[in-house]
């Protein structure tokens, strides 16, 4: 049933209501609608609002509440209401109301001076209601009482708002004069820490061109918000699986010795793991990439009884008995294949095939993404505003603070932390969910010095999803499933 909350231009304090930080908490106190005008319903979509005043549809606030209880379904509110949301796979044509709604109906891909493709996200604004039970989202393109514009949205050398921001298409890749990328057709970047991310990013910072960084906490923010109100869950691989169930064991090895070959041939328990179009790597050493770094699968053929031939694209190598077989990150570019604004190639459900969220490929899975602007001292975590300022392990100023501490163990967060003098950073801060409720993802920690990653891998299973946040790796580290996003800001 619709949760009938209010408008956010017109509220009252509940006595003894509070949030988590001990901020009084407002509760609206006036029936569904948005800043001084009155939303005429014609049918149930509420694409055909009509308002009267300047701007109508500017003014229109959409959200989602969620009560906090094991179950991680939100319910729509204000503008939200009564609309549908559902993704696709290949070319199926889904309904979908935000499609032609303010905000989601606005996002559109471009092109920057270096052929990079990037997802244009408008300038909204945003607003959240957090306490012991409870949990309410709101977007709107006019800042009403109470919401915030995301730091993405700021230029801080003009003190002014971007009406704009650029995210990377697709995960990042490495251009041959060493910068950050965001073009089809590549294999994503890995084996980089988060200090050689945000260098390759800042490259792109030349011939007069400025604003670009690698992907960071407010970005995260704006998608998470975006995606809860239009999915109305916090079970983001309820909606899409992602590439999240690909392999990556010890045991999957090359049976066979072959010269000069475009193949590997394994056992038929390992081949039959594997897709067509997924993408591969071998090594001496498990996750090495000795013998080759990212090739496609064209196809899988018996070879004999008990063995079965993985062919790939790309030059011929040699493959030695006992050479290690493991999945990497899909190659760039796969969403041209989807017509909905958000889904998968193959399935939304079996995880073993990447899926995109309004054009951002790989949401999660796939590979891990840095998050830039958090750094981590004993569960501590500060923050930062500015991508300028972004350095790792700095724990003073211009860096802040948050007012909660991290979760102490490993686990499936129940809720995250807020605070509301900064609060587009919600980290766990409580565990004991499961992968089918609260927030459905999982959380890694450490002690020490940390930096952030998001979303899990091809191999993270249940563990993955828009809220996996991995908290435990320190600014130096790198692996072979850790890559990144690129973002230019509208300067």
């Amino acid at each position: 049933m619709p949760v009938n909350l209010p408008r956010d231009d017109e509220e009252i304090k509940y006595a003894g209501v509070e949030n988590e930080d001990g901020t009084t908490f407002h509760m609206p106190s006036k029936p569904v609608g948005a800043d001084g005008v009155t939303p005429l319903f014609t049918d149930s979509n509420p694409g055909s609002m009509k308002l009267t005043g300047s701007n109508p549809q500017d003014k229109l606030i959409y959200g989602a509440y969620w009560n906090k209880g094991s179950d991680p379904t939100m319910t729509r509110t204000d503008a939200a209401v009564d609309m549908v949301a559902n993704a696709g796979v290949d070319g199926q044509l889904v309904k979908n109301d935000f499609d032609n709604a303010p905000i989601w109906g606005e996002i559109e891909e471009v092109e920057d001076e270096y052929g990079n493709v990037f997802i244009k996200i408008p300038k909204v604004y945003i607003r959240k209601h957090i306490g012991k039970d409870f949990l309410l989202e709101k977007l709107s393109k006019t800042k009403h009482p109470g919401f915030y514009l995301p730091w993405c949205f700021w230029d801080f050398e003009n003190n002014k708002e971007l009406d704009y921001i650029l995210v990377g298409k697709h995960e990042a890749s490495l251009s041959d004069d060493n910068k950050l990328e965001s073009k089809p057709n590549k294999y994503p970047l890995i084996n980089k820490n988060i200090v050689e991310f945000r260098d390759y990013a800042k490259a792109n910072n030349a011939i007069g061109l400025k604003g670009y960084q690698q992907h960071d906490v407010h970005v995260q923010d704006l998608l998470a918000v975006l995606f809860h109100i239009e999915f109305a869950t916090l079970n983001s691989q309820s909606i899409m699986q992602g590439f999240t169930a690909g392999r990556y064991t010890d045991s999957e090895l090359a049976t066979v010795a072959e010269t000069n070959v475009n193949r590997i041939i394994v056992a038929n328990a390992t081949a039959d793991q594997y897709r067509i179009g997924q993408v591969i790597s071998v090594g001496t050493s498990q996750g090495g990439n000795q013998v080759f770094y990212g090739r496609t699968i064209t196809a899988i053929e018996n070879y004999d009884t008990n063995n079965k031939a993985i062919l790939f694209d790309g030059d011929p190598v040699n493959i030695a008995v006992g050479n290690y077989l493991y999945n990497t990150g899909w190659i760039t570019g796969f969403s041209k294949n989807i017509l909905a604004a958000s889904g998968s190639i193959g399935s939304n459900t079996d995880g073993k095939y990447p899926c995109s969220y309004r054009g951002v490929e790989n949401i999660w899975g796939n590979v891990y993404k840095w998050v830039d602007g958090i750094n981590i001292d004993a569960r501590q975590a500060w923050v930062a505003k500015n991508a300028e300022d972004y350095t790792s392990n700095v724990f003073t100023s211009p860096h802040e603070k948050l007012g909660y501490v991290n979760a102490s163990e490993n686990g499936y967060p129940m809720d995250m932390g807020f605070y509301s003098k900064l609060p587009f950073a919600n980290l766990p801060n409580k565990v004991g969910g499961s992968s089918s409720t609260y927030y459905s993802d999982y959380y890694y920690q450490n002690t020490g010095q940390c930096v952030a990653l998001v979303g899990g891998s091809w191999y993270n299973g249940s563990y993955a999803g828009l809220s996996l946040w991995a908290l435990s790796s320190s600014s130096g580290y790198r692996y072979v499933n850790f890559g990144g996003r690129l973002l230019k800001k509208a300067l």
